[in-house]
């Protein structure tokens, strides 16, 4: 008997590590309907799963700003929201020309103090506020309506990249292999939509078209 058992623990053992690959499976599809990371996003958005915790940052001036959720301080009733880092020579030197345009929209539609600009930085360690700084002087970007900004706890930061399914991945050179985009979110960070680099003009359209 007590060999029977012996025998049967390895087969046991594979059952658990099966289901527990289900279940992890099954999480990471979103119920076995989404298998791309696209899929995945575009289905949280549509179910209003995809939401932007509120987050504690410093931006370009060093002051702390509360990004999205309760206690935040800005008024904002929808943002354009992006993910950078400050040292990047490509997507994010693009997402600022174009938040820089962004901006000058807002300012001639009259939307300023309703659709707000966040760049929110995945590298807090090395993006301190002369960073942050450089990288919103050289993009014009003018408070209080673009907060150029970086986590003050950068476990807060990564919690964040994993609920709005943003990848940053260090590339073993001092930068990171990241996906750009626009994420278009009300005041709670619930995402309403989400758009490619090339398509920032959409973003803004979608957002003026969904304010309250």
């Amino acid at each position: 008997m007590a060999s029977l058992a012996a025998r049967a623990r390895p087969a046991l053992a594979l059952l658990v590590v099966l289901v527990l690959a289900a279940v992890g499976l099954r999480y990471l599809t979103f119920g076995f309907t989404s298998w791309t990371l696209d899929d995945r996003r575009a289905a949280r958005i549509g179910q209003g799963a995809l939401v932007l915790p509120g987050i504690d940052t410093r931006n370009q001036l060093g002051k702390p700003a509360r990004l999205f959720g309760a206690g935040q301080e800005q008024g904002f009733q929808l943002y354009l929201v992006d993910f950078i880092y400050t040292r990047c020579l490509s997507v994010c030197r693009a997402l600022g020309s174009e938040f820089e345009q962004l901006q000058g929209r807002i300012r001639a539609d009259g939307l300023e103090g309703r659709i707000g600009l966040v760049s929110l930085s995945f590298d807090p360690s090395r993006d301190n506020t002369a960073n942050l700084a450089g990288y919103a002087s050289g993009h014009h970007a003018h408070l209080p309506g673009w907060q150029v900004a970086a986590p003050v706890a950068a476990p807060a930061m990564q919690a964040l990249l994993r609920d709005a399914d943003v990848i940053a991945i260090p590339d073993g050179l001092g930068g990171f292999e990241h996906n750009g985009g626009v994420h278009v979110t009300d005041a709670n960070g619930r995402v309403l939509a989400v758009y490619a680099l090339a398509d920032y003009q959409q973003a803004y359209d979608f957002a003026r078209s969904h304010l309250p």
